[in-house]
């Protein structure tokens, strides 16, 4: 009797746990049914009582329709030797030089179209020293593009590519942009083709890299890898800037939140000037000058502020026809205040060649204006190999 007792509740839990094991596992592959299930009947808010948000939602989303397309993804590709890396014990036991090794080096950009031509405009880091450019249309065509001008000190590049059924986007005046205005982002960032980024102009006349005579546009929007070369845009669909560079002390160079952008004003003029003249004209004044600093300000006895103080005027230059002289400090140009030597550099060079330039000046601690013809700058003078 016991014995039989024994296997009943034997058996009973090997039952038990065989159920339960099935009850498991059919939940585990959801043969268990679920309960009861209401969704919500709507969403919550009314598009009454977000009208004028619903409004901003559209109008954003009729800005990227229309400027999208004109906005391309280039892909760069150059030939490359390296020196193929060696154990060191086969070069010093087996005697095996470092052989060399031949390859094909990759980067991807961005690239504004700006004329029904197939002019582009983008960096001149994204295209410096490639061997062929390739220009992707955002519907799926693939151009070679061919490298107009290019200019390493305002890091602008014009392509062209021959296409039909092409919109450019017209290029807007940056001196208008004003800090606090909504602007956009397009490009190909870590090649995500078509991106959009939206932000605000954050700050204007930024120094943002070193030995470039540029003035920035700063911005929050996104930019990243790829970007480079892409507009900047603002609520009319105008070219405002051309995305160049971020701020980042990551290792992999990710953006931290601050973006900067060539203005729309030196690209337009680096454009203009390599479609009239095969190359970058840039204007000349034809003087030498240091920062007023305070040391200075104080030994020509005037307050310490901005300008650009001229240590030497060249001969037969337009700053020696207009009557510049050693001592002189330039406080403003057309009316606009002048900060340091760079900021005058940067008025000059993007000046039309022949244009009028007032120039608010102290001279002998008294103001006067001086009105100077800007002329082309010469060719820098080739220097001559040093000798071994």
């Amino acid at each position: 009797m016991r014995r039989s007792l024994f296997i009943f509740l034997v058996a009973g839990l090997v039952a038990f746990g065989v159920y339960r094991w099935h009850e498991v596992n059919s939940q585990l592959r959801g043969g268990k049914r679920a309960g009861q299930y209401t969704p919500a009947d709507g969403p919550k808010i009314d598009p009454k009582d977000v009208q004028v948000l619903s409004e901003i939602d559209a109008e954003y989303i009729r800005l990227t329709q229309a400027v999208v397309p004109s906005v391309v993804s280039i892909t760069t590709s150059r030939h490359v030797v390296r020196n193929q890396r060696v154990d060191l014990f086969e070069f010093l036991f087996q005697h095996r030089a470092p052989q060399l090794q031949e390859g094909t080096e990759h980067s991807l950009g961005s690239g504004v179209i700006v004329s029904r031509e197939g002019h582009i405009i983008t960096n001149h880091h994204v295209v410096a020293g490639m061997d062929t450019i390739e220009v992707q249309l955002t519907d799926g065509r693939l151009e070679p593009a061919q490298l107009i001008g290019t200019d390493e000190q305002t890091d602008i590049a014009v392509l062209k590519i021959n296409a039909d059924k092409i919109e450019p986007l017209a290029l807007g005046d940056s001196d208008r942009v004003k800090v606090g205005q909504l602007v956009f982002a397009i490009g190909n960032p870590f090649g995500l083709q078509e991106t959009v980024t939206q932000g605000i102009i954050s700050a204007k006349g930024r120094r943002a890299v070193a030995d470039s005579g540029v003035e920035f546009l700063q911005t929050d929007a996104a930019v990243n890898q790829g970007n480079s070369g892409g507009p900047l845009l603002n609520l009319r669909g105008e070219i405002i800037g051309i995305n160049s560079a971020i701020f980042s002390r990551s290792e992999d160079g990710a953006w931290m939140g601050i973006s900067f952008a060539i203005p729309s004003n030196v690209a337009r003029r680096a454009l203009e000037s390599v479609l009239k003249t095969g190359r970058i004209v840039r204007g000349y004044l034809g003087v030498s000058m240091v920062d007023l600093s305070p040391a200075i300000a104080a030994e020509l006895g005037v307050t310490a502020g901005d300008g650009a103080v001229i240590t030497s005027v060249l001969p037969d230059s337009p700053a020696e026809k207009a009557g510049l002289k050693a001592r002189d400090i330039i406080r403003s140009v057309n009316k606009r205040a002048v900060k340091d030597t760079l900021a005058l550099r940067s008025h000059v060079a993007e000046s039309d060649i022949g244009a009028r330039m007032e120039l608010g000046v102290i001279r002998d601690g008294k103001e006067q204006t001086i009105t100077a013809v800007i002329a082309e700058a010469p060719a820098p003078v080739p220097q001559p190999a040093p000798q071994r």
